[in-house]
C-alpha cells in the first residue's frame, strides 16, 4: 500500500511544478545614446541590463564586451565612448539557477568623415584647367573656362556614403563612390564652392572656398 500512496504523490508534484522552477528570468536591455542612420549611434552610449523573475528572484547578472572577461552587472550603466563595433553578451541567473542568455551588437561612429579639395584652394586663378597665382592682394579665387574639382573623403568606421558638391546654395552633383569629381563647365558669377561628405552613420563634414569668381559663358 505504501508504494501506491508514494507514486501518486510524486506525479502530483511533477504536474503542479513543485519539484522546482524551470522558467528563466526575463531580461531587458536599454541603450541610451544619439541614434544616427542604419542602426548606428553617433554619440557615447550607456548600456543598462535589467532582469526579472517573479518566482525565485535574480541571483546575478553578468556581461562581457567583445569576448573579454565576464563582469558582474551591479546596476551601474556601462559606458562606451569609442567608435567601433561592440558585441555585448549577457547572462541572467535566478534563484534556482535557471539562466537567460543573449547578445546584441552596438555600432558607434561619433566621428565626422574627412573631406578635402585635392586640386582647388583659395587665392588662385584656374585658367582652362591650369592653376595660376593671382597677382592681386588680397588674392582672388577665379575659375576661367572649365575645371574639374576633385575631392577626397574617408571614414574608417561606417564608411563614406556620398559626397555632394554645391555652387552657392544649389546642389550641383551627388557622388556615391570615388572618384569624387565635379566638372564645372558653364556659369558666370560669384559663388561659394562647397563639398559635403556624409558617412553611413549620419555624420557629415564640409569644406568651402568662398567667393569664387566663375567666368565660363560658352562651356569647356
Amino acid at each position: 500500500m505504501k508504494k501506491w500512496v508514494f507514486i501518486p504523490a510524486i506525479l502530483l508534484l511533477i504536474l503542479f511544478g513543485c519539484l522546482g522552477e524551470k522558467n528563466p528570468p526575463v531580461v531587458e536591455i536599454k541603450i541610451d545614446g544619439k541614434q544616427g542612420e542604419a542602426g548606428w549611434f553617433i554619440s557615447d552610449v550607456r548600456l543598462s541590463i535589467n532582469a526579472y523573475d517573479n518566482e525565485s528572484g535574480i541571483k546575478e547578472i553578468k556581461y562581457r564586451i567583445n569576448g573579454e572577461q565576464w563582469r558582474e552587472y551591479v546596476g551601474i550603466p556601462y559606458s562606451i565612448n569609442q567608435d567601433g563595433y561592440y558585441l555585448v553578451e549577457y547572462i541572467a541567473v535566478d534563484g534556482k539557477n535557471n539562466e537567460a542568455r543573449g547578445n546584441l551588437t552596438i555600432k558607434i561612429d561619433r566621428t565626422k568623415p574627412s573631406i578635402n579639395f585635392e586640386n582647388f584652394e583659395k587665392g588662385y586663378i584656374y585658367f582652362r584647367g591650369k592653376k595660376i597665382l593671382t597677382p592681386r592682394i588680397p588674392h582672388d579665387t577665379m575659375i576661367i573656362g572649365g575645371y574639374n574639382i576633385i575631392a577626397s573623403s574617408n571614414d574608417s568606421t561606417s564608411g563614406v556614403k556620398k559626397v555632394e558638391f554645391y555652387m552657392g546654395e544649389n546642389l550641383a552633383l551627388e557622388k556615391y563612390e570615388p572618384p569624387y569629381e565635379w566638372e564645372i563647365n558653364r556659369g558666370i558669377g560669384v559663388y561659394n564652392i562647397t563639398a559635403i561628405a556624409y558617412d553611413n552613420a549620419g555624420n557629415k563634414n564640409e569644406i568651402m572656398v568662398e567667393e569664387v569668381q566663375l567666368i565660363n559663358i560658352f562651356g569647356r
